[in-house]
């Protein structure tokens, strides 16, 4: 059946791991990587032919895994002379029986005496760390890879936060200034009676990592040039009126946080 119930009962056994899978991969964005949990696999050389691999979890094709407690890994020795780097995967394999799994190897790289490369990798092959060794010496391991921000996280960093901002001049203000995700939303209302310049500095403002563009807006029609300006990265807004404008004129201000 093409289109299916995962999550419920039908009365047969129908839920496979290609179905996990595809509903995992779906959730997290990616197929293949390491999700924020335990110790996020560190790697620690407990000797020059001993790693030990920490807690974790992962995916490789959207097969989820996860290692339960600390796991020694052999690494074959070094060559005196010579360089060499091992990569540590989490490798996915599936017998003709159908029989899946998910384990830890260490796979040798080539020595030489020039820039060592890393080993050749395979799709179902997840790479978690490169081990340098030089000679009989083995180095720091690199990590290379970066754990899924958890979407508890995720809803965090989008949380909104709002600001108290107040205006060096009383012909600005600011009524609202809201800041999600990173981006900025600051609104408020300009009364000019004549043409001019108008220099105001916004305290408390998050500072823009750009200078940006003031939009004008007139009986809720938004319009130009009547007013242009902007705000600098110091939080000063320098606006030039061209056109008269009364106090129940709106400006406002859609910008990236520095």
């Amino acid at each position: 059946m093409t289109f299916e119930i995962v999550d419920g009962m039908t009365g047969t056994k129908h839920i496979s791991s290609d179905d996990l899978a595809a509903l995992n991969t779906a959730t997290v964005g990616k197929a293949d990587c390491v999700l924020e949990y335990g110790n996020d696999f560190s790697l620690t050389m407990a000797s020059a032919n001993s790693a030990t691999l920490g807690t974790g979890v992962g995916m490789v094709g959207g097969k989820r895994f996860w290692n339960q407690a600390p796991t020694s890994l052999t690494v074959q020795s070094g060559t005196q002379g010579q360089k060499r780097n091992d990569l540590v995967v989490a490798r996915y394999a599936k017998t003709s029986a159908g029989i899946e799994s998910i384990e830890p190897v260490v796979i040798k790289g080539a020595a030489t005496t020039g820039t060592p490369a890393d080993p050749a990798t395979t799709a179902n092959d997840l790479k978690l760390w490169r081990v340098p060794l030089d000679g009989i010496t083995v180095g720091t391991p690199v990590k290379l890879f970066s754990p899924v921000t958890p979407l508890a996280t995720l809803g965090d960093s989008v949380s909104r936060k709002s600001y108290s901002v107040s205006s060096s001049d009383e012909r600005i203000s600011v009524d609202t200034c809201v800041e999600v995700a990173g981006m900025v939303y600051m609104a408020g209302r300009i009364n000019a009676s004549a043409y001019n310049w108008i220099t105001a500095t916004l305290t408390g403002c998050p500072l823009p990592l750009h200078e940006t563009g003031v939009t004008y807006g007139r009986n809720s029609v938004w319009k130009s040039p009547s007013i242009t300006g902007a705000l600098g990265g110091n939080g000063v807004m320098i606006v030039q009126v061209s056109d008269v404008v009364s106090s129940n004129e709106i400006w406002s201000i859609v910008y990236l946080r520095a």
